[in-house]
């Protein structure tokens, strides 16, 4: 009972705190767009000495293609080689404080997801009996491979639930293996929510 409650307890967390998180990054992103948008449209309106209907929703649309291209300017930055270093600096640290760190990893998975920069690294998702027989969970196919008997096997990405950062790797034959009818980004909301987000059929075939 107690596990049970562990269990909803953290599926919750890791379902609403993102939601709240995005939320709260939406609203911010907002206020700061407005901000930028008067402070611009301040000194602008002085030197035009006119103002005219839609002024404001100009000054506004300038704000956001601002911060579209400080994101863009940040995203460069952080993909270069001190950039990376920072981040990573900064991603220890929150690794060191209880639970920001589970936040933090589900969040980043989940913005990762839904821009697609996860999913090219996985090409389809299957249910693999893991990890015991009768026990099956959704596993990322990451490449395949061959032995020498000319047996296919599949190299396996296993999540966690509900921080699917973390997992296993595991080799499998593909016989072993029932196909999944969901892509790769329904397949990481299924396992961040705990199977709380998703249908009431699957496609496992024993």
């Amino acid at each position: 009972m107690i596990d049970r409650i562990k269990s909803n307890l953290l599926a919750g967390i890791a379902t609403i705190v993102p939601l709240a998180l995005t939320v709260y990054v939406i609203q911010v992103t907002l206020e700061v767009t407005i901000w930028i948008g008067g402070t611009v449209a301040e000194p602008l309106e002085r030197f035009v000495n006119v103002t005219f209907p839609g002024f404001g929703l100009l000054s506004s649309l300038v704000g956001l293609i601002i911060v579209f291209l400080a994101l863009i300017i940040f995203g460069a930055l952080a993909r270069n080689v001190i950039g990376k270093r920072v981040v990573k600096w900064f991603e220890g640290i929150f690794k060191k404080i209880p639970l920001i760190d589970s936040v933090y990893g589900t969040t980043k998975q989940i913005i990762e997801t839904v821009s697609g920069s996860t999913s090219d690294s996985f090409q389809k998702v299957v249910y693999v009996e893991y990890p015991r027989k009768g026990m099956w969970t959704l596993g990322f196919v990451t490449s395949e491979s061959t032995n020498e008997s000319n047996e296919e096997f599949y190299h396996l990405f296993v999540p966690t639930t509900p921080n699917p950062t973390s997992g296993y790797f595991v080799i499998i034959a593909k016989e072993d293996t029932s196909p999944a009818d969901v892509d790769v980004e329904e397949a990481f909301r299924i396992i961040v929510s705990s199977g709380l987000i998703g249908g009431d059929k699957n496609s496992i075939v024993k």
